[in-house]
């Protein structure tokens, strides 16, 4: 492999030079980044969504677990430097870009990887673009709390189809709590990756302090099917009466407990899976064991 494949965002973001190449990469003029934050003029959110509500409390993502990616990695904190997208430091950690979403803030939190690199072969990312709509993400926070994600769609894009709107789709900010991980994908032309994969996924839940990926994994492994016992039950984003409703769930309404229950608000939350692959919470006495 050349050194170049050291390159993440090559030509990613249309417009801006890439770290660590040995030449300056443009695909294009005039793009530009989607401001985050308060600097973001008068608050207007970048992306196709419109005006941006008022961010939830969020944390500093401090590792990243995806399972069926077989992703175990650290994650380190990372700048946007000139309109820039600097590179994850090595092949095995996971980079998040500051001034974009915290975890667990209704925002975008945006992630790359390396999906190989010079001299070692496969890296952190190598498995992400094979993520199965519904498969977890697991990001911890820097205060302890694990956050879960569901992934939502999978995209490969080609580096003309990275328009200034695209470029906003997939880095500006979102009106829900959303994680946008970007690795390389498609053919390697022997200077850099023609395509990028993105992986577009959504929160569903997260743990209490102490509760750590593995304790989750276990719970999750012990999955149990149930069904809705009340009428017009909300499915929640989070364990919270104040969390987004993702759907409202029938009488008899078959679900698939993927967890353990949390309490908050007064209720006891338990984790669920519908047909279609989403994931929420919902209140434990709203559901019957199935049989």
């Amino acid at each position: 492999m050349k050194q170049t494949r050291r390159q993440l965002l090559g030509s990613l973001l249309a417009g801006f030079a890439v770290a660590g190449a040995a030449t300056s990469v443009r695909a294009g003029a005039g793009a530009q980044l989607p401001v985050h934050g308060e600097s973001a003029p008068g608050n207007l959110k970048a992306g196709p969504l419109g005006l941006n509500p008022e961010a939830d409390p969020g944390e500093i993502p401090v590792a990243i677990q995806i399972p069926d990616a077989e992703v175990d990695a650290e994650v380190e904190r990372t700048k946007i430097v000139g309109g820039q997208m600097l590179d994850p430091s090595g092949p095995w950690v996971v980079a998040w870009y500051e001034g974009t979403g915290l975890v667990g803030e209704r925002d975008n939190a945006v992630m790359s990887g390396h999906v190989d690199y010079w001299d070692v072969g496969p890296a952190v990312f190598r498995n992400v673009a094979n993520l199965a709509e519904g498969a977890q993400i697991n990001v911890s926070g820097e205060d302890g709390t694990v956050y879960t994600y569901a992934v939502q769609s999978v995209e490969r894009v080609t580096i003309a189809q990275l328009t200034q709107d695209k470029i906003n789709e997939i880095v500006g900010r979102t009106n829900y709590a959303a994680l946008t991980l970007i690795t390389c994908g498609g053919a390697f032309n022997g200077q850099e990756y023609e395509q990028r994969d993105i992986i577009r996924a959504r929160l569903v839940g997260s743990s209490d302090e102490g509760i750590t990926a593995g304790e989750r994994q276990a719970a999750a492994s012990a999955e149990t099917q149930a069904t809705v016992a009340g009428e017009s039950v909300n499915l929640r984003a989070t364990p919270s009466a104040s969390g987004e409703i993702l759907a409202t769930l029938d009488t008899g309404q078959a679900v698939t407990i993927t967890g353990a229950p949390q309490d908050a608000d007064g209720y006891t939350w338990v984790p669920v899976r519908l047909e279609d692959g989403t994931q929420g919470w919902v209140v434990e006495e709203f559901l019957s064991p199935a049989g």
